[in-house]
């Protein structure tokens, strides 16, 4: 139970989710081989052509392709990321990310979406101790998102800055 959702049960990216008796165990039979393939994850903006510094809207859609419930294993600290030009999250900036087993549930066909809207600034350090904020430089550049399975799924779209 989350207690910031209000006391229901939520998974790893904050969605309700409520399965019966039956569901529970029937995604633990498909095989984690199974389960990593049917799972994908794609990526959508909102615009395909943005000025300098413009917000982008990124739409990430993470699928359940079978027919039955999964729980899909993630080798990962993290169950998915986006990468702008090879950018982790826009930042040439180290981080650091505990290691934990953990795994994401889909239902018989589902389709979980996810938005989020970065800034259109990469985040860069400076001589090892200032950060400074760019913002993209014109011209076509790739957005990819990944889920954190061995190996990973990833999904990726183009968008021009003007």
């Amino acid at each position: 139970m989350d207690p910031s959702r209000g006391g229901r049960n939520a998974d790893a990216l904050g969605e309700d989710y409520e399965t019966s008796v039956f569901s529970r165990g029937f995604e633990k039979l498909v095989p984690a081989p199974l389960a990593r393939f049917a799972a994908t994850i794609d990526v959508t903006t909102d615009r395909e052509s943005y000025a300098p510094g413009d917000p982008v809207t990124l739409r990430v859609a993470i699928n359940n392709r079978l027919p039955v419930p999964i729980d899909v294993p993630i080798a990962e600290p993290r169950i998915w990321g986006w990468s702008i030009d090879g950018l982790l999250e826009a930042t040439d900036e180290r981080t650091y990310e505990p290691e934990r087993r953990q795994s994401l549930s889909l239902r018989a066909g589902e389709t979980r979406t996810v938005e989020h809207v970065w800034n259109g600034y990469i985040k860069r350090t400076a001589d090892g101790r200032r950060t400074i904020h760019e913002p993209l430089a014109r011209g076509k550049h790739e957005i990819r998102v990944f889920l954190g399975t061995n190996p990973r799924k990833t999904g990726s779209t183009t968008v021009t800055v003007r």
